[in-house]
């Protein structure tokens, strides 16, 4: 017992000296690892906010600008045009298409060309576009006298006498001079339209609408006697008509 009072009373000021020293280190590292840890979180905690904020920022400057791009995009893709698609085909008609299709689908869609088709004179790989007239000509028919693919505001007559006033007067002069007798204009039968039927003698409305629902039927009249099996059509009805009719 003696030793250890010696020992104490030698040595308690180092030891009191030493664990002073010990307890301040510890309460520095602990207020450091405190500190440390509820820094950490705040810094991050800001920096994703900034990053958010800038992120909300940019969206909403480049929101800012109207999406009229991005809007007409699907509108002009998805977009449906209507033709007229005439002349020797299958089912002649009106068909609705796309915006990216051409003269061969909607010679498909009206079920393809029928045998008099004169298929030289047919452009297969021109765009559609609303409202277009897509005509194909019969074997032999002059060329000319239609213009495929044109569209109401263009007139087939006008566009070649523009292009070539010399062709198109040549294809005027013959075209007249076969289709008329004795100075009266003949009218085809496979071009004519409702009202030009109906400058036939003895054609009205109802017979007009006969010839073209037969035509759009069976296709291209093959000859002027065709005319007969047009439904109230008959003998002195044809020979009333035939010095003014032409196929």
């Amino acid at each position: 017992m003696n030793r250890i009072r010696e020992f104490i009373d030698e040595y308690l000021y180092q030891v009191l000296i030493s664990a002073a020293v010990i307890i301040i280190i510890l309460v520095v590292i602990v207020f450091s690892l405190v500190l440390g840890h509820s820094s950490k979180p705040q810094v991050q905690g800001m920096v994703s906010t900034t990053s958010v904020n800038e992120a909300s920022t940019t969206s909403q400057s480049k929101g800012s600008d109207p999406i009229d791009t991005a809007s007409s995009v699907p509108q002009s893709s998805s977009q449906q045009l209507y033709v007229d698609v005439k002349g020797a085909v299958k089912n002649p008609g009106v068909y609705q298409v796309g915006a990216n299709m051409r003269v061969v689908d909607a010679i498909d869609l009206a079920g393809g060309f029928n045998r008099s088709a004169d298929k030289k004179q047919v452009n297969l790989a021109q765009k559609l576009t609303d409202q277009q007239i897509v005509y194909i000509p019969i074997k032999g028919e002059i060329k000319g006298n239609r213009s495929l693919g044109a569209t109401p505001s263009q007139s087939p007559s006008a566009e070649t006498s523009s292009t070539n006033p010399q062709t198109a007067a040549t294809s005027n002069a013959e075209s007249s001079s076969g289709s008329s007798t004795e100075g009266t204009e003949k009218i085809n039968l496979n071009t004519a339209d409702k009202s030009k039927l109906q400058e036939l003698n003895g054609i009205g409305d109802k017979k007009a609408d006969q010839i073209i629902a037969y035509r759009q039927a069976h296709g291209q009249f093959k000859s002027i006697e065709e005319l007969k099996d047009v439904p109230g059509f008959g003998d002195k009805t044809f020979d009333n008509l035939k010095s003014t009719i032409c196929v």
